[in-house]
């Protein structure tokens, strides 16, 4: 018998994190023997292209949830609930605090097994009012039958959270297409000789891109470097005009939100994960998967995946000047950076891969159905 299993996920406007890991483990979800993905998308206008994406291409069945915002959550939660027992969903899977907290109200009109997946939080480095989301999603994450972390960092967190049961599965990325380097850089418009630093991300406190720009400010002016951001947040006015206060503007790329980071990665010689607080960033994974050096803050899992002086270089959280010190090191030294690189990605292909997330995500939600646990139901009360 088909265990289907209902993936949860809310449409935020952007793709980040969460979504770029759902669209590389979700054609592996769909292979798996025995079992089969359902994606229910909360949203409030649909959107094609992130929906195909999301759906595999079309092999997965993806079902929109009309999100009316907070007020109306408990009718969408109804129609989650509705929505799961005409698939038959034994197990749902949910992705996101919109996510968690329809899986939540939905839990009493249905027994179905409920797997949360906690990717990560900002904490101290969030606004009150997000500070105040997560607080509400420590609670939620209580009521799951399963709660599902991409590191140890965060594992420790639900732990500590009060989560019933919690399981590590590491954080893992789709490989990436083969594009030449200098292709790359034609294509977006980058210096071809110079090397190339880049952050990718929310622009946002937590992730670290005022020290990113410190750094790179203390690196000799004479050397042929520039400097790449990515990504869109409530910092972007401040780091540009960190940006110009330290002298460096002319050597920067602020992106803006980008939908597809891979040609990025392609186009840069090093990675930068400056982060103060973290989980195990895809970002790092991107970074190891295309082959880059990385150089990361030792926030979260980050020391535990990057071997530091092997398959990266490690940094204390919080210190531009430590981070000045790596880029100075890598910034002359191109087998350096290519010694870091292969090393990165051989321990991808080693514990990072979509195929083996996709595969431990599916036996998590079996083992919620096992014959010695309690049978799930794809029922609705009435």
């Amino acid at each position: 018998m088909t265990l289907r299993i209902g993936h949860v996920k809310g449409n935020y406007g952007q793709v980040g994190g969460i979504e770029s890991m759902l669209e590389g483990v979700m054609p592996h979800l769909a292979d798996q023997p025995g079992a089969e993905p359902v994606v229910y998308f909360l949203t409030r206008t649909r959107d094609p292209a992130l929906e195909a994406r999301l759906s595999a291409g079309g092999r997965v069945t993806l079902r929109p949830i009309r999100w009316r915002g907070l007020a109306a959550a408990p009718l969408a939660a109804r129609a989650l609930a509705r929505a799961m027992a005409a698939d038959g969903v034994a197990v749902m899977h949910s992705h996101d605090m919109r996510a968690n907290l329809l899986a939540a109200l939905q839990q009493p009109f249905s027994r179905r097994r409920w797997i949360c997946h906690i990717h990560g939080w900002l904490g101290a480095t969030h606004r009150p009012l997000y500070r105040a989301f997560e607080a509400v999603d420590r609670a939620l994450m209580r009521r799951a039958d399963l709660v599902l972390t991409g590191s140890h960092a965060t594992l420790a967190e639900v732990q500590a959270a009060g989560a019933r049961q919690a399981r590590m599965l590491p954080n893992a990325i789709a490989l990436p297409p083969d594009l030449p380097q200098a292709e790359a850089r034609v294509r977006l418009g980058l210096p071809p000789g110079a090397v190339i630093f880049t952050v990718m991300g929310r622009l946002h406190p937590g992730k670290g891109q005022d020290l990113f720009l410190r750094a790179l400010a203390a690196l000799p002016r004479e050397a042929n470097w520039h400097g790449v951001l990515t990504g869109t947040g409530p910092e972007d006015a401040a780091l540009k005009s960190l940006a110009g206060d330290l002298g460096i503007a002319a050597r920067l790329r602020f992106t803006g939100f980008v939908e597809a980071t891979a040609p990025w990665v392609a186009a840069s010689d090093v990675i930068a994960v400056p982060s103060r607080k973290e989980s195990l960033p895809l970002t790092c994974l991107e970074g190891m998967a295309a082959a880059r050096a990385v150089v990361a803050a030792a926030a979260g899992d980050l020391p535990r995946v990057i071997s530091d002086g092997q398959s990266g270089l490690i940094v204390p959280i919080d210190d531009a000047g430590a981070l000045a010190t790596a880029f100075a090191r890598l910034l002359p030294d191109a087998a350096l950076r290519a010694r870091l690189g292969a090393e990165a990605r051989a321990q991808i292909l080693r514990d990072h891969t979509a195929e083996g997330l996709a595969r431990r995500m599916t036996d998590a939600a079996r083992d919620l159905v096992a014959p010695e646990a309690q049978p799930a139901t794809a029922t609705v009360r009435s």
